[in-house]
């Protein structure tokens, strides 16, 4: 039994990829090239879907941080972009439009008083039972709550001064 299907275009595949999730240019090169497709035809391809509006590396860069912005720091964003293939421009663009140094402080503060109620309530959890405390609990959720944050993608110096001020809270 042979196969009747053709073999699909650079233009059909492109558009596939595009159906499913946004990509930069460089993601759809990319998948393009591993699909055996000439690099004429991928120039072609890519310049007529820019043309139409589907390929947009500066308006996906601002969807994306927009996206972000209440779950990740702008540090974590910028690296998420550099490895989708992003121009630098678009990305600083994107994330000036999106990040303030204020508003990420404020975000960084909160995630880290509320992650520091939760890993107190699990402490106190795991070490009601035993009378001998190996590390106290003060050091312990510092360094719960700094690894989440750096985790993040927040800077040290701000994580550091987050944690201060929680410390100063108390």
């Amino acid at each position: 039994m042979t196969n009747s299907k053709s073999p699909r275009s650079a233009w059909e595949v492109a558009v596939d990829c595009l159906s499913r999730r946004a990509l930069t240019h460089y993601e759809l090169e990319t998948r393009l090239e591993k699909k055996g497709f000439e690099s004429t035809d991928i120039d072609r391809v890519l310049t007529k879907l820019e043309e139409f509006g589907y390929l947009n590396d500066q308006e996906l860069a601002l969807t994306y941080s927009k996206s972000r912005l209440k779950r990740y720091s702008r540090r974590r964003v910028l690296h998420d972009l550099q490895n989708r293939g992003v121009v630098p421009q678009l990305i600083e663009q994107a994330l000036g439009e999106t990040y303030s140094s204020d508003e990420e402080f404020q975000q960084c503060l909160s995630f880290a008083k509320r992650w520091w109620g939760q890993e107190g309530k699990r402490w106190e959890q795991r070490n009601t039972e035993k009378t001998n405390r190996s590390v106290p609990r003060e050091l312990w959720l510092q360094q719960k709550v700094a690894r989440r944050l750096t985790q993040r993608g927040y800077p040290s110096d701000m994580v550091r001064s987050v944690l201060y001020e929680i410390r100063a809270e108390l």
